[in-house]
């Protein structure tokens, strides 16, 4: 009886050492599983929240696949990584996506991580700012990548703005430089200066570009070309990680101390969970489905590219974009991928 119990014991101590997910976000799984790392083009944050959550709940694992979150620095850095490894996924910006299969990078954008562009006007209370025309006159600070530059110049371009009455500076960081009043207006992403101002309880109000005809796309989903002879991996990574996000909205108790521990900056369950409600609209916007590539919005940002000579020849987007992904997981799986609500 005694060596029954003991042996139950080891079982039962192998079984929860299998459940438990590792502290580098990949969840033990099978050898013979698929094996992808997601490199982002920043650090692990709020924005990937959905990703946290469906390697924690095992829900890459169900699918036969196993997935490991890894920071990054930029677009660059994100995509070279995929450019040179088919088991690397990115998530990028669609200028900066553009930019690198323009210059030969063997990549294809598969799905959209964002369905809108989460890049905004900040700025601090006590300035005026309601309307395009009260941007003139005031120092906008920006970060020159390809995004950024393009939909400021495309807002700037929409509303007949006197760009000479425009005081346009480049900067490192964005929402610093609205912290320390050396900008009075910063072009900047929800995801990133939007959270740190908010992280330092900076009180700030925001102009949505979007609202004034500039309907910039989201960032995406790259793979490697090599990758889409496997396609159908491709898609139970998406249908995995739009489990994940319904989960992450499912139960708020249970799903923010996961990401809270998982995140490389520390925040309040309270901060958390605001942001997650905000974060919402650029999941999947009313009218809109979750990670659904929008390709003529893409097709208009080459174009505006192609014009500003940030890419010198066209990208065939009929072989650089691929919806086939997302339609195939949706035949699969609607009910799971439209749950995602605004």
């Amino acid at each position: 009886m005694s060596a029954g119990f003991a042996l139950a014991g080891v079982l039962f101590a192998l079984l929860f050492a299998w459940q438990k997910p590792s502290r580098s976000l990949t969840f033990v799984s099978k050898a013979e599983q698929a094996e992808y790392r997601l490199k982002l083009s920043g650090p692990i944050s709020l924005a990937a929240a959905g990703t946290i959550v469906a390697i924690a709940n095992g829900l890459f694992d169900d699918r036969g696949l196993r997935v490991h979150l890894v920071g990054g620095s930029s677009d660059d850095d994100s995509l070279s990584v995929v450019g040179a490894d088919e088991n690397t996924i990115a998530i990028a910006s669609a200028a900066g996506f553009l930019k690198a299969r323009a210059n030969g990078m063997p990549i294809i954008a598969f799905a959209a991580a964002y369905t809108v562009s989460p890049v905004q006007f900040f700025t601090l209370p006590s300035t005026t700012l309601f309307e395009p025309a009260d941007l003139e006159g005031k120092q906008i600070g920006f970060i020159p990548d390809p995004d950024v530059s393009n939909i400021l110049s495309e807002f700037i371009s929409r509303n007949s703005l006197a760009q000479g009455k425009l005081r346009l500076v480049e900067v490192d960081t964005p929402w610093r430089a609205l912290r320390d009043r050396k900008a009075d207006v910063i072009l900047g992403r929800f995801d990133v200066d939007g959270q740190e101002l908010d992280r330092r309880n900076i009180e700030y109000k925001v102009l949505s570009p979007d609202s004034y005809g500039v309907h910039a796309p989201g960032p995406v989903y790259v793979a490697n070309e090599k990758a889409f002879a496997r396609r159908r991996e491709l898609e139970k990574f998406l249908i995995a990680t739009a489990e994940g996000w319904n989960a992450v909205y499912t139960d708020y108790n249970k799903t923010i101390p996961v990401i809270a521990k998982s995140i490389d900056i520390t925040f309040s369950p309270q901060f958390i969970s605001r942001f997650l409600d905000i974060q919402r609209r650029f999941l999947r916007p009313t009218g809109t489905r979750f990670g659904e590539l929008d390709i003529r919005r893409i097709r208009v940002l080459q174009e505006q590219l192609l014009q500003r000579r940030v890419i010198q020849n066209p990208v065939d987007l009929t072989r650089a974009v691929k919806d086939d992904v997302v339609k195939e997981a949706y035949r699969n799986q609607t009910n799971v991928l439209n749950r995602i609500e605004p």
